[in-house]
C-alpha cells in the first residue's frame, strides 16, 4: 500500500547511499520517484559493516552528537550563553525565540531521522541476510548496534522535541511520530503521527532491551578498550540506566547502572590527570563516546570551535553561576576558565573542556563511568536508600576534590547535592537542560551583560518545534505543532 512519505524519511531513504558503502552506482545516482532494491544494504558480512560505520557517520555529524545536541542542552540552561561578539549561530535558542523556521532545530530532526530510517534498514535488512553460520556472532552484533543507535536517536529526538516523560499522567502527552520500519520501495508513502510519549519511551526501552540481548560481553572483531566509539554491551545498559531515570523506574536504573560499575572495565581518571585526560579518545572512563578521524574533517564546524578561544568561533561561554558551584580545589574548575573573550566579555567564563583545534580529534563523551555513578546515586536516593546513594556520590565529589569528608545529607538534601554534582560533572556534555525539565524545575537563563530571563517549569519552549517543512508536508502531523509555534 502506498501513502504519502513526509520530507525526512524521504531524504533519509535517498541518504542510504552515504551509508552503504558497498552500494552500486546505480543506486547511488537513483531519483526520488524511481524504485530502488534496498535490500543490497546488508548482503554478507563486509557489507553489514559498511553499513554500520555509515550509520556511525551519520550519528557524528555536527547537527547531531558532533555539535549541535551538546550546544542546545546546555545553552538553554543555566550553564552557558553566548558572546555579544558570535557566528550568529544557534541567537534563537540563547534568546528562547526560537521559531518553527529555525533551520538548526530542522537540522537536528532531519539528521535524527535519517539515523532512524539507516537504523531500520540495518534492521530489516541483516534480520533477512542469508550468512554463513561463521558470521552469525558478528551479525547479531551488528544489528544489536542499530537497535541501540536508533534508541539513542528516539531518546534524544524525544528530549529535544517533546515535553519529558513525566509532563504528565501516563506519558500521554505527545512524543514524536515513530516509524520502525523503513519501506524499500522509493515510490511508497507514509504519513505517520506523532506517537504519545509513552509508546516512543517504550519503544526506546524495548530497542536497548533487545541491543542488550545481541551485543556480545566480548565484541566479535574488535576490543572495546581501543574503540569505545562503538556502542557496547556496557553502553547500551549505561544508555538504559539514564533513560530509566526519565521515566522514573528508581530499581531498574539503579540494576543498569550497577551492572555497567560492576563489569570493572572503566575506571574514573584520577583528580591529577583529568583536566588533561579527558579530551583523549578511548580513555579509561568513556563507556561510549563519538571518536573522530582526520578524514572526519570537521573543522571550524567541531564543538571545540564553537567553545574554544583561539578556536574559529569561541561563542559559547559558560555562566558565573556554573563557575561559582565549583570549590577552588575542584579538579573540574579547570575546565572553565576566567579569562577575556577576543573583542567581547571581560571577564568572561572560557569553556576548556573542549580543546584540540590543530586536529580536533577529541571525541563526544555520551556517556561516561561518572555518569553511571551518578544515575545509580540519584536511582539509590529516590528509593530512600540514603547510605548507598551518599557512597555513590562520594565517589565523584573525592575524584573531582581528593579525600572528602563522607556525605551525610538524606532525603530532599541529598538529592539536591546528588543533582549539584551532576550539572558540575556534566557540563556541556548535553545533559543540562534535560536533567533541569525531568526534574520539573525552573532556573535562571543568563545572556550576556547580566541580563537574565527567568524559565518556570512548564515553559513550552524548552523544547524545539516541529520543522515547518515537516508541518507543511505531512498531513497527519499538521495539527500537532508543540505550542507557542
Amino acid at each position: 500500500m502506498k501513502k504519502q512519505l513526509f520530507t525526512s524519511f524521504y531524504i533519509a531513504v535517498l541518504g542510504m547511499a552515504v551509508v552503504c558503502g558497498s552500494c552500486s552506482k546505480d543506486f547511488l545516482d537513483t531519483q526520488p520517484q524511481q524504485s530502488t532494491d534496498l535490500n543490497v544494504a546488508f548482503v554478507d558480512i563486509s557489507s553489514g559493516r559498511a553499513s554500520l560505520n555509515g550509520l556511525y557517520s551519520q550519528v557524528k555529524g555536527v547537527s547531531y552528537l558532533g555539535r549541535s545536541l551538546y550546544v542546545t542542552a546546555d545553552l538553554l540552561s543555566d550553564n552557558g550563553y553566548l558572546s555579544s561578539s558570535n557566528s550568529k549561530r544557534y541567537l534563537q535558542f540563547d534568546s528562547y525565540t526560537t521559531n518553527s523556521g529555525n533551520g538548526d532545530a530542522r537540522d537536528m530532526w532531519n539528521t535524527l531521522y535519517s539515523v532512524v530510517v539507516n537504523a531500520n534498514l540495518l534492521i530489516q535488512n541483516g534480520n533477512k541476510a542469508q550468512l554463513p553460520s561463521s558470521d552469525s556472532d558478528e551479525k547479531a552484533q551488528i544489528i544489536g548496534e542499530a537497535y541501540a543507535i536508533r534508541a539513542l536517536a528516539y531518546f534524544d529526538l524525544m528530549r529535544l522535541f517533546a515535553q519529558p516523560y513525566n509532563y504528565t499522567a501516563g506519558a500521554s502527552h505527545l512524543g514524536v511520530p515513530l516509524v520502525i520500519e523503513t519501506v524499500a520501495d522509493a515510490n511508497a508513502v507514509i504519513s505517520p503521527a506523532r506517537e504519545t510519549a509513552a509508546k516512543v519511551y517504550a519503544q526506546i526501552e524495548s530497542d536497548l532491551r533487545q541491543a542488550i540481548s545481541m551485543i556480545p560481553a566480548t565484541p566479535v572483531g574488535y576490543a572495546v578498550s581501543s574503540n569505545k566509539g562503538r556502542i557496547s554491551l556496557n553502553g547500551a545498559k549505561a544508555i538504559l540506566s539514564r533513560l530509566y531515570l526519565y521515566m522514573e523506574k528508581w530499581e531498574a536504573a539503579e540494576t543498569m547502572a550497577t551492572e555497567v560499575i560492576s563489569s570493572n572495565k572503566y575506571t574514573l581518571l584520577a583528580k591529577d590527570k583529568l583536566a588533561g585526560d579527558f579530551q583523549l579518545q578511548n580513555n579509561g572512563e568513556t563507556v561510549f563516546e563519538i571518536l573522530y578521524l582526520t578524514t572526519d574533517n570537521l573543522g571550524t564546524d567541531a564543538m571545540v570551535n564553537f567553545c574554544l578561544q583561539g578556536g574559529s568561533y569561541g561563542d559559547l561561554l559558560a555562566t558565573e553561576d556554573l563557575y561559582n558551584q565549583y570549590d577552588a580545589a575542584d579538579a573540574r574548575r579547570a575546565f572553565l576558565v576566567k579569562g577575556k573573550r577576543s573583542g567581547a566579555e571581560n571577564p568572561a567564563v572560557l569553556i576548556n573542556k573542549y580543546v584540540n583545534k590543530t586536529t580536533y580529534l577529541e571525541g563526544m563523551k555520551v556517556v561516561r563511568l561518572a555518569e553511571v555513578y551518578l544515575n545509580r546515586a540519584e536511582a539509590r536516593a529516590m528509593q530512600g536508600k540514603d547510605a548507598p546513594a551518599a557512597a555513590d556520590v562520594d565517589v565523584i565529589r573525592s575524584r573531582a576534590l581528593g579525600t572528602v569528608a563522607p556525605t551525610t545529607a538524606t532525603g530532599p538534601a541529598l538529592l539536591d547535592i546528588i543533582k549539584n554534582e551532576r550539572r558540575k560533572e556534566l557540563c556541556f556534555e548535553g545533559q543540562r537542560l534535560f536533567d533541569l525539565t525531568r526534574w520539573k524545575q525552573s532556573f535562571t537563563k543568563f545572556k550576556t551583560g547580566g541580563a537574565t530571563r527567568s524559565i518556570a517549569y512548564p515553559n513550552n519552549k524548552t523544547i524545539m518545534p516541529i520543522p515547518l517543512s515537516e508541518i507543511n508536508a505531512n498531513p497527519n502531523i499538521a495539527a500537532q505543532q508543540n505550542p507557542d509555534y
